[in-house]
C-alpha cells in the first residue's frame, strides 16, 4: 500500500502540471472523459435520439460545444434537460474556451517563434540560403537575388544576430554558431538549391562551407573570402565556388582605365540595367560562329566560355566548336528563360 499511495500521487501531481499548460494530452483526456460521462447519463435519461447514434451524439456535442446550437437536436426529457442545463452546457463552453485558447497559443508562439529566429524550416525544399549577416550588403544581397531570377522564390537567412533586419518574404534562423549542423538544417541547407556562404571571417566561412558540404553533397555553395590560400582550399575540399577580394585589381583598373571600376560593378549586380547570366549548352556540340551570330540577333552578349568545372574561362574569340556542358556567360536586361536559350542554342546548330 506504501508502495501505490507515492505513485498515485506523483500521477496527480504530474496531471496538475501538465494541467496548468495545458498539454494536449490533457485536454483529449477531458474530452473523453466528458463525452463519455454526458452519453452515460444521457443514456440513463432515456435520450435514445441522442445516444443511440453516435455520430449524432458527437454533432450535439460539437454544436453545443461552439455555441452554434442548431436546434436539430436536444433534450426531450426533464431529466434530460437538467443533465443538460446542469452539466453538459457549462463543461462543453468550458472545454471548447479551452481548446480554443490553447490553439491561439500555440499559433500566436508559432509566429513568434519563427519571428524570433527559433523557427525550424528543414522540410522547405530547393531554398536560397544565406549564411552569415552584414547590415550594410545583406540585404543588397537579398536584392540582386530576387533581381537575378534564378527561381530564387523561397530565401532563408542564418544569422547570429537576433536582430538583423530581415527584408519581407525572407525566412529568418537565429544561431549563435553558424557552421553547427543542427542551425544549418533549420535553414534548410538539406534541401537547398544554392547556399551562399559571408560569415565574418574566413575561418568562419570555411568552416561553414565543410558543414555545408557535409549536409548537402549536390547543392551549389558560393562563399566568400579575403584571403586566397583559404578560398583555395574551401574549393578544394568542399567543391566550393569562391569570390575573393578583387579591390587592388579594381584600384588598378580605375587608376589606369578611369571608370573601369564602375563598370566592374555594375556587371556584378542584378539591379542595374543589365548583368552577366549563365546558361548551360545542352544537346550537341554547336559553333561558336553561329551561336556569336545568333546572339547579335537578340539583346544577349555573349563574354565569356567555360568547358567545364574547373576549367579556364575563356573569352571572346570563343574555340570553333563549343561542346556540351560548357557554360556561356553573357551580358542582358533580364535572365533568359530556358525556351530562349533552348531557342537560341538551336539557331546556332
Amino acid at each position: 500500500m506504501g508502495f501505490v499511495v507515492p505513485n498515485f500521487s506523483r500521477i496527480l501531481t504530474r496531471f496538475y502540471q501538465d494541467l496548468l499548460v495545458l498539454k494536449v494530452w490533457v485536454i483529449l483526456a477531458l474530452v473523453v472523459c466528458y463525452l463519455v460521462i454526458s452519453w452515460g447519463l444521457f443514456a440513463l435519461a432515456g435520450e435514445d435520439d441522442l445516444t443511440t447514434d453516435l455520430v449524432a451524439f458527437l454533432y450535439f456535442a460539437a454544436t453545443t460545444a461552439s455555441t452554434v446550437g442548431y436546434g436539430d437536436l436536444s433534450p426531450s426529457t426533464d431529466a434530460g434537460r437538467l443533465i443538460a442545463s446542469v452539466f453538459f452546457f457549462p463543461a462543453a463552453v468550458t472545454i471548447f474556451t479551452v481548446m480554443l485558447s490553447k490553439l491561439t497559443v500555440t499559433v500566436v508562439e508559432g509566429v513568434r517563434k519563427m519571428a524570433d529566429g527559433r523557427g525550424n524550416y528543414s522540410g522547405k525544399e530547393g531554398a536560397t540560403v544565406l549564411v552569415g549577416y552584414h547590415p550594410e550588403r545583406t540585404e543588397r544581397m537579398i536584392e540582386d537575388l530576387i533581381a537575378g531570377q534564378d527561381n530564387d522564390h523561397t530565401i532563408v537567412l542564418l544569422s547570429r544576430y537576433s536582430d538583423s533586419k530581415v527584408p519581407d518574404g525572407v525566412l529568418f534562423v537565429f544561431a549563435e554558431k553558424l557552421d553547427a549542423l543542427q542551425s544549418l538544417r533549420r535553414a534548410a541547407v538539406e534541401n537547398a538549391a544554392k547556399v551562399l556562404v559571408y560569415a565574418e571571417g574566413d575561418g568562419e566561412t570555411f568552416n561553414c562551407c565543410l558543414a555545408v558540404r557535409e549536409l548537402n553533397a549536390d547543392v551549389h555553395i558560393a562563399a566568400y573570402f579575403n584571403d586566397r590560400e583559404t578560398a583555395a582550399r574551401a574549393k578544394r575540399y568542399a567543391d566550393v565556388e569562391t569570390v575573393v577580394s578583387i579591390s587592388t585589381e579594381s584600384l588598378v583598373r580605375a587608376a589606369q582605365d578611369p571608370g573601369a571600376s564602375a563598370v566592374i560593378q555594375a556587371l556584378a549586380t542584378s539591379t542595374t540595367s543589365a548583368t552577366i547570366y549563365s546558361g548551360v549548352v545542352k544537346g550537341q556540340a554547336i559553333s561558336s560562329d553561329a551561336l556569336l551570330g545568333t546572339c547579335r540577333k537578340t539583346s544577349v552578349t555573349p563574354i565569356a566560355l567555360s568547358s567545364g568545372a574547373g576549367a579556364p574561362i575563356q573569352f571572346v574569340p570563343f574555340p570553333e566548336t563549343i561542346e556540351p556542358g560548357s557554360t556561356l556567360f553573357y551580358v542582358a536586361e533580364a535572365r533568359l528563360t530556358e525556351k530562349e536559350w533552348d531557342a537560341i542554342q538551336k539557331g546556332s546548330g
